[in-house]
């Protein structure tokens, strides 16, 4: 759900405060930068965090399955035995929405719950450290448990309204369902998935709709969110292996971002940079070949076109280790961001997760005029709009393809309103 927060109030204090290059570089947020966030199952587990620790803390999910008041709001919406005799994507969205009503009603469970010592547990010891709630940091603890639930409810029902319903995503081209919603085939697949979901005898209250809301996205191929977790026993292993290596003050810069550039399919089915896309990752090799910055990261994921099965990023990290020999412990993906605001967002995560100097400037690269766009005010209200948070601090042009910056660690607020890559 969006924070009530106008954009030109924002523009405002931004404008007050210099952000392009004047104010301090560190977050008056914390977080705990040793917090290992356990991916049990990454596509969930990123999406909706709060509800993943909710059913897999033993303590915890035994008080909520005990709770009074969940156990009879669960009764009254019968949800599973409602859904079974569904035969439409109307019936079903009705059986697993949560209304308006139903989220500010366990809301203000929540707010109430100061004396459930599991409860209050789980807010200081994963809520708060995670990072993923770090917009709400300054909130009573109470407060910022019914805010991220809030948002995960409100992430359910997104999930619900675009791969149930066929309503439009943001970026609808490249993110919206796979089927006619309309059509038989479709029909057939939810009532196929609903089936397969088996609760547990102790069912929490929210987990049918958590679990439709996983099985839609599994029907429609979109598990994007999850693919390479954890990234560090995976493509980035290497590189996050060599980090205890690195002498930070050797180089002028920390890292050299690559923003994503979108992939075609030649005719052989294979993956085809575009001539922007090698020019990017040329300039970035050359500025790491001067030793600008000891490590690459290179951003995009499984973007253009839609549901394209090649990744922006691990083709470039292929393209610059066969033709280049940069090695693979130098070189960071994120293979997860399907826009330029992602692409920045999702770098800061990366150096906050893996403890690259946040206090020392990195550099993003790509075409001219994109670096036009990123060092530009109009950025800065696409952040506020699409993510409500801005994830990076901007100082010098360093040449037209060059721009320095630093990493904000509200960057780590996971938006469960963009499910391909929260």
């Amino acid at each position: 759900m969006k924070r009530k927060i106008s954009i030109s109030f924002v523009l405002v204090l931004l404008a007050a405060f210099n952000l392009f290059g004047q104010i301090a570089t560190k977050s008056v947020k914390s977080f705990d930068a040793n917090y290992k966030i356990d991916f049990r199952n990454p596509a969930q587990d990123k999406n909706f965090y709060l509800l993943s620790l909710m059913q897999n803390q033993k303590k915890l999910r035994a008080s909520l399955a005990k709770n009074r008041i969940f156990q009879e709001w669960a009764k009254e919406k019968n949800v599973l035995p409602s859904a079974v005799k569904c035969d439409n994507k109307d019936c079903f969205d009705a059986a697993f929405r949560f209304t308006g009503a139903d989220i500010e009603y366990i809301a203000k469970v929540f707010e109430n719950s100061a004396n459930d010592k599991n409860l209050m547990n789980l807010v200081e010891n994963d809520l708060r450290p995670s990072g993923m709630f770090i917009l709400y940091a300054a909130k009573s603890n109470t407060e910022m448990l019914a805010m991220a639930w809030r948002d995960a409810a409100n992430g359910l029902n997104h999930i619900l309204d675009v791969y149930g319903l066929g309503k439009d995503a943001l970026y609808k081209d490249i993110d919206n369902v796979s089927y006619d919603v309309n059509g038989a085939e479709y029909k057939q697949i939810l009532k196929t998935k609903v089936a397969e979901i088996k609760p547990e005898k102790n069912a929490l209250f929210f987990e049918p709709t958590l679990a439709y809301a996983m099985k839609l996205l599994e029907a429609n191929g979109r598990d994007e969110a999850g693919r390479f977790e954890p990234m560090e026993q995976s493509e980035n292993k290497a590189a996050f292996e060599n980090l205890k290596n690195i002498k930070w003050n050797d180089f002028p810069y920390s890292v050299i971002l690559v923003l994503g550039s979108a992939q075609n399919e030649n005719r052989g089915g294979e993956p085809n940079m575009e001539k922007r896309g090698t020019k990017r990752a040329e300039a970035a090799v050359k500025m790491f070949q001067e030793k600008k910055a000891p490590l690459l990261i290179l951003s995009g994921g499984y973007v253009h076109p839609a549901r394209t099965p090649y990744c922006e990023a691990l083709e470039m990290k292929k393209y610059v280790m066969e033709k280049f020999k940069i090695p693979e412990s130098a070189i960071l993906i994120d293979p997860h961001a399907r826009h330029t605001t992602t692409n920045v967002r999702n770098a800061a995560r990366l150096m906050f997760r893996y403890k690259i100097p946040s206090d020392k400037k990195g550099l993003i690269t790509s075409s001219q005029s994109h670096i036009d766009y990123v060092a530009g005010n109009e950025f800065v209200k696409r952040f506020m709009k699409e993510l409500d948070l801005v994830p990076m601090q901007i100082f010098a042009r360093v040449s037209p393809i060059e721009v320095e910056f630093l990493p904000l660690s509200d960057a780590l607020f996971m938006n469960s309103m963009d499910p391909l890559d929260p």
